[in-house]
């Protein structure tokens, strides 16, 4: 009775014939898994690695051990017929074909081609001016109406003008048959060749599983998963190149002592870099002419001293210029929302009125926002020149007036923005303020315009008056507006270092105590300790994750920004 029911009964799942192709991408994730051990091995045996030490070979091999394992994976998920080993191949082969991709852009010299392409665009820069006709021309062809003929010849005529400037351009640096020439000459070497059939594999193998989909018996729900991440991927891999992997790499090299001028490979010192940048000591001097080196730890400097009654404590730091352009940080970032916020409200309230030209105005304050920085620093340094300087003109003009009318002797203070270490910072809070402020007031604008005008009406109707609306009504409304505008130029105070660097140079020793950051690229670029830097970045964030939830946590008092 039981054969026969078994006989009789449900019939049995019938195993699939992989057809032939499947065997040889079977075979061909099996090569990919060898590949990558193989890979794997020869980085371990690599003498130096960027002199970066041999955590990184190691880590570099365990991921291409990773790629191995999950290579074999597929393989044999692939021969079960399971939909996950055809997805986890097609990402597999997507990711490779990336890869090779980048890499034949190496083996072919195309890279140092981009780099002759922008020195050709330097020296034939008058043609540019040609492509902003050419865009002109077709940007005003497309004003006319659709069935019009002058609409046609002008969108032509734009795109023939663009295409010629740019032929021009080309044929004027030798790029057109110079580049051509590099390109086919490069392509054809045997390691371009070797990476362009291994670009064909991994496409091949990537579009093949592609179309197995009523093979693998796949859903709707995976189809769109896959679709998702096949989007995504080209995103996720340039953060994972050109983002986390640099941000894993600098958090390795904080706990090393890397230095990539020496020969020596970097050696993994734990956390001496930040003890030494953190390391503190505190004294009490006996008396007011004691040394302050007497009462505090060896190798420490006098960081400051504080006045306790009868008592003077002395603090010593091992890097006073850390804790010294630390604290200059958090000075700057505190000028920097001063001079920021509140003039960018006030504007947001004035651009938020119906006058004549609000557009314009809108459009104008926010142009310095937009502004390179190298060239806002040009201005400013004009402008802050003592001697032909605008700001110092203004001020003797205004001293002049004031003596003139009133009959007093005020001094001409012929203030020296640049040179003068009292003035320097509030230099570059002027004009990194001024730069933020038209960020800040069209974010802040678009919260106004935000606001319910039933509620401002119902308080003008109850006899508030313009003050009371605005420090009762307005203000509290435009609360989170005003957090996000905080916390963005907060954050971008604590990051700051085009400003000081752009408008004072690397010349001046101050400069590498006005903010952390540029203290970071101090040590870096010009000590050459990248482990210290690296050590000093990472501070850094942990300050600027700190600020920023303390900032979320009070914001949620706010019950505006709460609901």
């Amino acid at each position: 009775m039981t054969s026969t029911s078994r006989m009789m009964g449900t019939p049995q799942p019938t195993i699939k014939r992989l057809p032939d192709l499947l065997y040889a991408i079977i075979i061909w994730q099996i090569v990919v898994g060898l590949g990558s051990i193989f890979a794997a091995s020869q980085v371990l045996q690599i003498e130096r690695l960027f002199n970066l030490g041999n955590v990184i070979q190691i880590f570099i091999a365990f991921l291409l051990g990773g790629v191995a394992v999950t290579s074999f994976a597929s393989a044999y998920l692939i021969y079960r017929v399971k939909g996950a080993g055809r997805l986890v191949a097609m990402a597999i082969n997507f990711v490779g074909l990336i890869m090779a991709f980048l890499y034949l852009g190496h083996v072919t010299g195309l890279y140092l081609g981009l780099d002759n392409l922008s020195d050709g665009l330097y020296h034939n820069i008058a043609w540019i001016w040609g492509i902003a006709l050419g865009y002109i021309v077709y940007w005003v062809g497309g004003r006319f109406p659709d069935n019009s003929s002058l609409r046609s010849y002008t969108t032509r005529a734009g795109i023939v003008i663009i295409g010629l400037c740019i032929l021009i351009i080309f044929l004027a640096s030798g790029l057109l048959v110079n580049g051509v020439v590099a390109l086919i000459s490069g392509l054809i070497r045997p390691a371009s060749l070797a990476v362009i059939a291994l670009i064909a594999a991994f496409g091949a193998v990537t579009y093949y599983l592609l179309r197995q989909s009523e093979f693998f018996n796949e859903t709707v729900s995976e189809r769109d998963t896959w679709q998702g991440w096949l989007f995504l991927m080209p995103n996720f891999i340039s953060f994972t190149l050109f983002f986390a992997g640099p941000l894993l790499l600098s958090l390795y090299l904080s706990f090393t002592d890397y230095n990539p001028v020496q020969q020596n490979p970097a050696q993994f010192i734990g956390l001496q870099n930040y003890a030494e940048m953190l390391s503190l000591s505190v004294g009490t001097l006996k008396s007011a002419d004691q040394p302050a080196k007497e009462v505090i730890a060896d190798g420490h400097a006098e960081l400051t001293r504080i006045s306790i009654g009868n008592e003077t404590v002395v603090i010593g730091a091992n890097d006073t210029l850390f804790w010294i352009s630390f604290f200059n940080t958090f000075f700057y970032c505190i000028l920097l929302l001063i001079l920021s916020i509140p003039p960018a409200i006030g504007l947001a309230m004035v651009l938020n009125s119906k006058i004549a030209g609000m557009k314009f105005f809108r459009a104008l304050f926010f142009i310095p926002s937009i502004a390179a920085v190298v060239g806002v620093a040009l201005i400013w340094q004009w402008l802050y020149d003592p001697g032909v300087g605008f700001i110092n003109y203004a001020i003797t003009g205004l001293v002049n007036g004031i003596n003139g009318l009133l009959g007093t002797q005020i001094a001409n203070p012929s203030i020296q923005w640049l040179t003068d270490d009292r003035v320097l910072m509030v230099s570059v809070v002027i004009m990194a303020a001024w730069q933020v402020i038209g960020f800040n007031t069209v974010i802040l604008l678009a919260g106004l315009q935000g606001m319910p005008r039933e509620v401002m009406e119902a308080a003008t109707v109850d006899g508030a008056n313009r003050w009371t609306r605005f420090l009762r009504i307005t203000l509290p409304l435009l609360g989170p507006t005003t957090f996000f505008v905080t916390i963005t130029t907060l954050i971008s105070g604590l990051q700051a270092f085009a400003e000081p660097f752009s408008l004072i140079g690397e010349n001046n020793p101050t400069t590498a105590k006005l903010t952390s950051v540029y203290y970071l690229y101090n040590m870096g670029f010009a000590s050459f300790r990248m482990g210290y830097a690296s050590a000093v970045a990472w501070a850094l964030f942990v300050v600027i994750f700190i600020v920023t939830v303390i900032q979320f946590r009070l914001s949620r008092s706010n019950q505006a920004y709460s609901d």
